[in-house]
């Protein structure tokens, strides 16, 4: 399994395109991700449902949005959540390209289509679901998170935060986790050390951290880190967050 994967835009093709970074075939079973670009004038799949839950996050341009009957439009740094089932499509009549990470959560099983058309149905507060992030949040601390969407807000299979990270500071050290970690760099650069390995993950890279992997990450700046960080799924009121690891040092006689 590959722990880091950079995006590479130079190789998408022209048009709209979604390029799948972790699915089931590459090892992450409980969930596919994905990074978007819709070229102004381009759209995606006409209207259509999905088996399971879908999120985007614009990370730059406008994306234009029909969720059921209603239609938005999107600015940077705002989370759509579509639950299973919802009616929706998306395109792009700006005047630059539009970016979002995309994620959807249970990956469906072997066999079992990811897109199925559907017909325009009224869905109850739709706008409801469109969460712009508030900066505010992030006034306090050197590590701070914000959820966008969790099991206090609907989201049964993936806890969405985003997190924003001040030159020299870092999350816990070395720990596990019982459920499956993502993080998509959105600004800046993460290092982050997975099992003995140190990697550098710079903006529009994936770090895929399946549950039991020993990990942690860090800024060490110049500039803000700011990165999605996915909890598959969310742990339950209560439960630790990560379980720290102490690396032995062998000792000399």
């Amino acid at each position: 399994m590959r722990h880091v994967v950079p995006v590479d835009f130079g190789k998408f093709p022209a048009g709209f395109h979604s390029e799948r970074l972790a699915t089931p075939q590459t090892g992450m079973d409980s969930c596919i991700a994905i990074c978007s670009r819709v070229p102004p004038g381009h759209h995606g799949p006409k209207l259509h449902t999905h088996p399971a839950d879908q999120f985007y996050y614009v990370m730059s341009g406008e994306m234009n949005l029909q969720l059921g009957t209603d239609t938005f439009k999107i600015g940077p740094e705002t989370l759509v959540f579509i639950p299973q089932g919802t009616p929706h499509c998306n395109w792009n009549t700006g005047a630059v390209e539009e970016v979002h990470f995309e994620f959807i959560v249970p990956a469906p099983p072997a066999g079992v289509p990811l897109v199925a058309p559907a017909e325009p149905r009224k869905v109850a507060n739709a706008a409801s679901l469109i969460r712009p992030l508030k900066q505010e949040a992030f006034a306090a601390g050197g590590f701070a998170v914000q959820q966008l969407a969790g099991r206090a807000s609907g989201s049964e299979h993936v806890a969405f935060n985003i997190a924003q990270v001040q030159p020299g500071a870092s999350g816990p050290d070395s720990h596990i986790h019982s459920f499956d970690q993502l993080y998509y760099v959105i600004e800046g650069t993460m290092q982050v050390e997975v099992g003995l390995k140190r990697f550098t993950a710079g903006p529009h890279t994936l770090v895929v951290l399946p549950a039991g992997v020993v990990h942690r990450n860090w800024n060490e700046g110049p500039g803000i880190e700011r990165h999605i960080a996915l909890l598959v799924p969310e742990h339950k009121h209560g439960e630790p967050v990560g379980h720290p690891v102490k690396f032995l040092t062998p000792t000399t006689h």
